[in-house]
Formats: structure tokens, sequence, C-alpha cells
């Protein structure tokens, strides 16, 4: 009788788990395995809406991108190019508005070059000169935590092989790159079924893109999603900023 008793409550204990519907959480760690990320944790309603390019005839729909996550409580995460005009000083008092709606900012290199057509420098130079160019237009540091090459990609190329690239981006200081695993920007309804907990959504400072949030943030929040910053997603506090700007040097990652 005593052995059905403890068989008996064996089985609940390990019951216990599927009762409460609680998914097992995935660590920090497990999830910044992947050299490419593709999503957060998939357990959380929290999604990350990025934004990249930021070419300077879009400047208007960073603006009204911004103005979107003031209006609704979210926050999201641009990736502008310095070659698109939009880091320059002037536009100091726009991107200080996207860090003061709690908004973050990424790299997405110097120019929209296929990493793999450089070489090793070449990409070391496009990562250390963004972070030039946009402390220069802040005004002070703001340490830079997301890579996203151009078109997502570090595909083979004319002159290094995608591994080539991985070691030039780590050298460099990143360990991840950041992809997707949502994007349409057309049609609503396929949108919305693609979203899922943790999803990377990706948009770019175009008119149709930002009209298309407009439509699109209200649904995800009816939803219960939660678009945060890409660190919020991954679980880290906000970027430290503040202290002089940054100035790339080349003898600092000397093969």
């Amino acid at each position: 009788m005593l052995k059905r008793c403890l068989t008996v409550l064996l089985c609940l204990l390990l019951l216990v788990p599927a009762l409460a519907g609680g998914e097992e959480e995935e660590t920090r760690e497990e999830l910044l395995k992947p050299f490419k990320l593709y999503h957060g944790p998939r357990n959380s309603r929290k999604i990350a809406i990025t934004v990249d390019d930021c070419f300077e005839s879009g400047a208007e729909f960073v603006l009204r991108d911004a103005e979107l996550c003031r209006k609704h409580g979210v926050r999201m995460t641009f990736f502008p190019l310095v070659y698109a005009g939009c880091l320059d000083e002037k536009y100091r008092d726009m991107w200080q508005t996207v860090l003061d709606c709690g908004c973050e900012i990424g790299t997405h290199t110097y120019s929209h070059m296929r990493m793999g057509s450089r070489d090793a420098w070449g990409i070391i130079d496009a990562l250390g000169k963004f972070q030039e160019a946009l402390d220069k237009t802040l005004g002070y540091h703001y340490p830079v935590r997301w890579l996203r090459p151009p078109s997502g990609s570090i595909d083979n190329g004319e002159r290094l092989s995608e591994k080539q690239v991985v070691h030039a981006i780590k050298k460099y200081g990143f360990d991840h790159i950041v992809v997707w695993d949502v994007n349409e920007t057309l049609d609503m309804e396929k949108a919305m079924k693609s979203v899922q907990n943790g999803s990377i959504l990706l948009f770019h400072t175009k008119q149709k893109d930002t009209e298309f949030l407009e439509q699109m943030i209200p649904e995800l929040l009816e939803k219960g999603f939660e678009p945060v910053t890409l660190s919020e997603l991954f679980g880290f506090d906000p970027p430290e900023a503040g202290g002089d700007p940054y100035v790339y040097d080349r003898q600092q990652f000397k093969y």
C-alpha cells in the first residue's frame, strides 16, 4: 500500500509543471548561443520591432515611428547607416528624441555593403566608423550593442568566406548578428499570423512601412504582445550612455 501511494505521489509531482501550464524558461545564455539571432524567448509576449536604413530622405519616418512609440508606450530598435546621411550632426535632436522615447540604436554598418565583398579590415572599419559617427552626432558615447548586417547576410562573398566574416565581426566585439523572423509590410492579416512570442519584425524608414506600423501596433497590443527594444527582448538593461564620444582607432583591433 505504501509503495502504491509513493508511486501515485511521484506521478503527481511529475505532472505539476504540466498542470501549471508552465513552459520551461530559456536562459539568456541559451538564447544567445547562435551567432544569428532570429527571435527572442518564445515563452514571453515580448517582441521587437526593428527599423533599418534610416536614409536622410526618410528622416520624417524616423520621427513618426518615434511618435508611435510615445503614443502607444512601446519601443523599437533602429539600425541606421552612416552613408545614408541621417547621422549628420544636424539630426542630433531627432536621434535624441528616439532615445528619449525609450528606443534603442543598433548598427547597420557604415554603408550598405555586402560584408563578404570586403576584407576583414573593411568590416572592422565599417563598424568602428559607425560608432564614431553615432557618438559625434549624439555628442556623447552611446555603446552600440546590436549589429544587423546589410540584408541580414554574412554569406560567402568575393573576398571573404562566411567563417572569415564572422571572425572579423567577433574581432571587433560583436558576438551576434540580429536578423528577423517576420518580414511582411503589405498584408496585415499575413503579418499578424506570422508574429509569435519573441518575434523580431523587420521594417524600413519608408512611408508604407510607417503607415503599416500605425495600423499594426494597436493590433499587436490588442493581442497582448509587448513591443520592446532588442536589449529588453534578450534580458539586458539599456546601454549605459555617457562620457566622451568614441574615436575609432584601427590599432585597437590588430590581428
